[in-house]
């Protein structure tokens, strides 16, 4: 009698468990199932790079798997923004945590981990919109008013094609530079390297961490180091020797030798290759100074002067070419590095831009600024700090103001790009709120785009907005769904089904039954579908959706067991259904719940399971608050709807037609009231090819019971 303690058991604890189950799934754990469905790149190790070599480094060359991107605005976004966190604060309270595994909203199957719920209806252009997306999918809510406000926002950007185009315009122009942005965020981003970021430091930064932020401070250390000294100095080094040594060789030479002589006849020697021409041309004849002749002519005759001047000269011009390339060199080095920094910048500059055009449309558009101008407080709060007198002031107006994507080595103010790297660095949490804003509008835009585009197809089944019922005017749930459909399939091929529940139909438990194979299992998880779109933007995969919201949605789905803790399958399922037994009885009188059962208590022996099932499912019966819909293959259960008429039990039922000679199972996915006698299980086996001995032996089974009947334990 194990089976009849542990329920005992389930009854008992109530309490226990609810306390248990208000602890709400977080973002973290999101993050973890989501990221499941990425593959996961292993990256070879880099070797450490040559100092030398530093400056060769493109540090636009980011490189983010779809993965690691995901991880940064999970882990480094989204986590530390506070917006999120106010927005999301309920996050877990409505939906119960199998949720997000039962449907498979985030990660598919281990083959194909990549076909989920997110994945069928996102339509977002932005990775932070794509995360944003999946958080309220998550996170559906049962407030009245917020659901509209939120149905409100999806029909304006639907039914006003242009505006929702010139939003995904904007959009767009910030995915171009999102992997790069984004790269911030991460260890390994080219320019946090420890080779180059020294490199940038000794090149234009100082130790003082202050005067790294000025920009004033980096430009003149620029000009005089790098500019002046790294760079004009090998173009002007021999003209200003030369004009040097001629002051000293006038200043301690006899009174005779004067500036002018000196700069006529010496000076242009310093020029190189002019140098060379000037000799050439030189008249050192010298009678016609007053220089006295034999200072000179005692000394040198006109020809060796001549030769060492050529000499001279020639080396000098030797030299100089190699001064040139060095000056030329430096000048290339410090301008790619400068103008790669650019280029990095540029991708938040863009994003500010995309920000500030995103504001305008809204404020352009009166009815969106009424239904959406709130939602962009933390952008508008970014966008006017670049009018105050503060180091964010200072970055943001930088941005504003310097032509990134045009970069000139020469007439673009260095100082103020290499400061608003480091302000950027030192202040990028600034920009958290503002980009989950941008990814929650584009989360609100792909849920229009989704309609406009399952519209196109000229599908059978399209999306419409749900009829939201307020609570207070009804006084239990309910909910009609006309030509449901499950939006994991493709509406092309997807079948529509109605169902009603609650209300005037008094139907608050449906039992589901059919042949294997038949649609049970899609037509529920359709159903909670629906019901989890309608209470997270106010959208419905049916021709017509009316319902209550629930505060509290449940499934009971693909249970498993658990080796590792030592549970059996029915253990889990026992330890399941408490949870669930918890819930109800936590539920509140003016709340409301919706749970999905796909075959309860299969795990144990079919009498105890099926008696199992029933008893549990007429308990439960009790609370009229709750809807339910169960899909099962044990026949008993089929008589609650005749044995309980007072508790809302309708049985319901899918079922498949014999097509052609060979009576080829065809399913019509179809459900409709009515109990279930087909039983194709067999013929699923014959259709795949098992051996025919095998079948034969199964259905003698089937038709001599007697002879194959046998008990676990009897029974008092």
């Amino acid at each position: 009698m194990r089976i009849l303690k542990q329920l005992t058991f389930a009854f008992s604890l109530h309490s226990f468990i609810a306390s248990a189950d208000t602890t709400a799934p977080k973002l973290a754990e999101l993050a973890d199932i989501y990221l499941k469905s990425f593959h996961e790149e292993v990256k070879k190790n880099d070797k450490p790079e040559d100092h030398k070599e530093s400056f060769n480094k493109n540090i636009t060359d980011v490189t983010l798997s779809p993965r690691e991107e995901r991880v940064v605005v999970f882990n480094e976004i989204f986590a530390k923004s506070n917006v999120y966190q106010d927005r999301h604060k309920h996050i877990g309270t409505v939906l119960n945590q199998y949720a997000w595994n039962d449907l498979h909203l985030f990660c598919g199957t281990t083959t194909t981990p990549d076909y989920h719920f997110l994945s069928r209806i996102n339509k977002t252009i932005t990775t932070l919109g794509e995360i944003s997306l999946a958080t309220f999918v998550s996170a559906p809510i049962a407030n009245l008013d917020e659901l509209i406000q939120r149905q409100q926002i999806v029909h304006y950007l639907y039914r006003e094609n242009q505006v929702a185009a010139d939003l995904k315009n904007q959009l767009q122009n910030y995915k171009k530079v999102e992997k790069g942005m984004l790269s911030f965020w991460t260890e390994t981003d080219p320019l946090y390297n420890k080779e180059y970021d020294k490199y940038l430091t000794d090149l234009f930064y100082t130790q003082n961490p202050i005067s790294n932020k000025s920009a004033t401070s980096l430009q003149t250390r620029k000009f005089w180091l790098r500019d002046l000294w790294n760079i004009y100095s090998n173009y002007i080094w021999y003209p200003l020797l030369g004009a040097v040594s001629g002051e000293l060789v006038v200043a301690f030479s006899p009174k005779e030798l004067t500036h002018s002589f000196y700069y006529k006849k010496f000076y242009p020697m310093f020029f190189p290759g002019y140098g060379l021409y000037h000799i050439s041309n030189l008249n050192l004849d010298f009678d016609d100074n007053r220089i006295s002749n034999h200072s000179i002519r005692n000394n040198n005759s006109t020809g060796g002067m001549k030769s060492v001047f050529y000499f001279y000269s020639a080396g000098l011009t030797i030299h100089s070419l190699w001064q040139y390339y060095k000056g030329y060199r430096n000048y290339k080095e410090y301008s790619g590095v400068l103008n790669h920094l650019a280029l990095r910048m540029a991708d938040i500059q863009t994003f500010l831009i995309t920000a500030k055009q995103i504001n305008r449309l809204v404020q352009d558009h009166p009815e969106l600024e009424e239904l959406y101008g709130k939602q962009l407080v933390a952008i508008r709060a970014l966008l006017a700090s670049s009018k105050e007198k503060t180091p964010i002031g200072n970055l943001l107006c930088y941005l504003e103001e310097l032509p990134l994507r045009s970069w000139s080595y020469f007439k673009d103010n260095a100082g103020k790009l290499l400061a608003s790297y480091r302000l950027f660095v030192a202040y990028k949490d600034i920009f958290h709120d503002a980009m989950y804003e941008l990814g929650e509008l584009d989360a609100f835009v792909a849920v229009a785009t989704l309609m406009h585009e399952t519209d196109a197809m000229g599908a059978p089944h399209t999306y419409s907005f749900t009829k939201l019922l307020a609570p207070k005017e009804h006084s239990k749930p309910c909910f009609t769904f006309t030509e449901m459909w499950n939006p994991m399939l493709d509406p092309v091929v997807a079948i529509g089904n109605d169902i009603a529940m609650g209300r005037e139909t008094s139907v608050r438990n449906v039992i589901l039954t059919g042949p294997n194979a038949g649609g049970k299992s899609t037509f529920l998880t359709g159903v909670l579908e629906t019901i989890l779109l309608s209470q997270t933007f106010g959208i419905a995969p049916a021709k017509s959706c009316t319902m209550t919201p629930f505060n509290k949605i449940s499934t009971y789905i693909d249970v498993t067991d658990d080796i590792a803790a030592g549970k059996s399958l029915f253990v889990a399922e026992v330890e399941r259904f408490q949870r669930h037994l918890s819930l109800l009885k936590g539920l509140k009188k003016d709340e409301c719940c919706f749970t999905i059962f796909d075959e309860p208590f299969s795990g144990t022996n079919p009498k105890e399971g099926e008696a199992t099932e029933y008893s549990v499912l007429n308990f439960i019966a009790q609370y009229s608050n709750a809807l339910s819909i169960v899909a099962t293959h044990y026949p008993i259960i089929m008589l609650l709807e005749k044995n309980e008429p007072t508790k809302g039990f309708k049985n319901y039922k899918v079922f498949i037609h014999h097509k052609g000679r060979g009576h080829k199972i065809e399913y019509t996915y179809k459900v409709i009231p009515g109990e279930s006698n087909q039983a194709i299980a067999i013929d699923i086996l014959e259709e795949e090819g098992y051996p025919m001995e095998m079948l034969a032996q199964t259905r003698d089974i089937l038709k001599h019971p007697e002879k194959y009947q046998k008990d676990f334990t009897t029974y008092k």
